[in-house]
């Protein structure tokens, strides 16, 4: 399968600009969330953007993955809260109304593609959360796969959010027990699950640590500072060839 995977847009254009344009290119095109918040863009914008991605993956329901971020969980989850008070009513109605169009994650061969990214530590504590009986606390005998994402892809659309809960105590993220909408990328390439590669947004890093690696397991950083938005990923989940790259166009944002 091949993959185009565009970070997170808080409100930009460019990531559905890329998509729009690549589309027939593609057997299948992600975004990774955050469609809200951020100091670049007004909340007006936000709100169009959002709603025009949502309208191309109901016009593509079987090529387009919609994923949840953090700044779109913020204001859905009880004890969470949205940066954008005097919006954030009509945000959730947004964001509820197209619940069943938006996943915590989605897996192809051996990549995973979530906001932030799957830490084995997080999995192992969801793990027992659900009522697993773990008979080693250091490798458990239950390993990730496409079967438990999709479980908890349904609870998502089924209104259960105790998968998106903060999972930390920093604030920040920056912790192996974090869930996949907020680990950072050290705590991230310390304890992601083993045995897959991962493709994320959540952190703007330098071009230099966009490609990381956890022993011999890729991990993907596609996040990119305001007013650019403008990175993504090609990924063949068949050959296991990727590339990173940067869409160019100045006038894509007007």
């Amino acid at each position: 399968m091949k993959i185009l995977a565009v970070a997170d847009s808080h409100g930009s254009s460019i990531p559905l600009t890329i998509a729009e344009r690549n589309l027939d290119c593609f057997d299948m095109v992600i975004f990774l969330g955050d469609f809200f918040d951020h100091e670049d863009k007004e909340y007006e914008e936000q709100k169009e953007n959002f709603l025009k991605v949502m309208k191309f993956k109901k016009v593509n329901p079987e090529k387009v993955k919609i994923l949840i971020g953090n700044h779109d969980a913020n204001y859905i989850v009880p004890e969470l809260y949205g940066w954008q008070y005097e919006h954030e009513t009509e945000i959730k109605k947004m964001i509820l109304r197209n619940l069943e169009f938006i996943d915590l994650g989605f897996m192809a061969g051996k990549w995973i593609f979530t906001h932030a990214g799957v830490s084995g530590i997080w999995f192992h504590n969801q793990l027992k959360n659900d009522g697993f009986i773990i008979q080693d606390d250091k490798v458990p005998d239950i390993q990730f796969s496409e079967e438990f994402l999709n479980q908890y892809n349904d609870r998502l659309h089924n209104g259960d959010f105790s998968i998106l809960r903060f999972t930390g105590i920093t604030g920040y993220g920056d912790e192996i027990t974090q869930n996949p909408l907020w680990i950072r990328p050290g705590s991230l390439k310390l304890a992601a699950v083993s045995g897959f590669n991962q493709v994320v947004g959540h952190t703007a890093v330098p071009d230099e640590e966009r490609i990381q690696k956890k022993d011999t397991d890729v991990l993907l950083f596609l996040d990119s500072l305001p007013f650019n938005r403008n990175v993504y990923a090609e990924i063949d989940t068949e050959t296991n060839q990727y590339e990173i790259k940067k869409f160019e166009d100045p006038f894509a944002d007007w």
